[in-house]
């Protein structure tokens, strides 16, 4: 389970995502067909794609081994845009 905006998310649900995502199907569809916020969507999608791994190897993950990539992986990764933005600040 993961915990966003106050609210428990099923990793089966974020590995389903992922599969209609891999699939074809749109991020709004993935929202209202899942449930989920199109931000949560956009969210797990854009760390799947950070990540570079495929569905399958996903999909044989256990929950917890999934709660504990994309925790780390939010901890850790920042938009580019952001990163273009904290170079030119980088002594602040």
């Amino acid at each position: 389970m993961w915990i966003v905006a106050n609210k428990i998310i099923d990793m089966s649900k974020i590995r389903k995502a992922i599969k209609f995502y891999c699939n074809g199907k749109s991020k709004l569809f993935i929202s209202k067909y899942l449930s989920l916020s199109r931000n949560t969507v956009k969210k797990y999608i854009s760390l799947f794609e950070v990540l570079g791994l495929s569905f399958e190897v996903i999909n044989e993950k256990t929950d917890t081994e999934l709660e504990l990539l994309f925790s780390h992986t939010t901890m850790e990764s920042i938009s580019p845009k952001l990163q273009i933005l904290y170079n030119f600040f980088s002594k602040m």
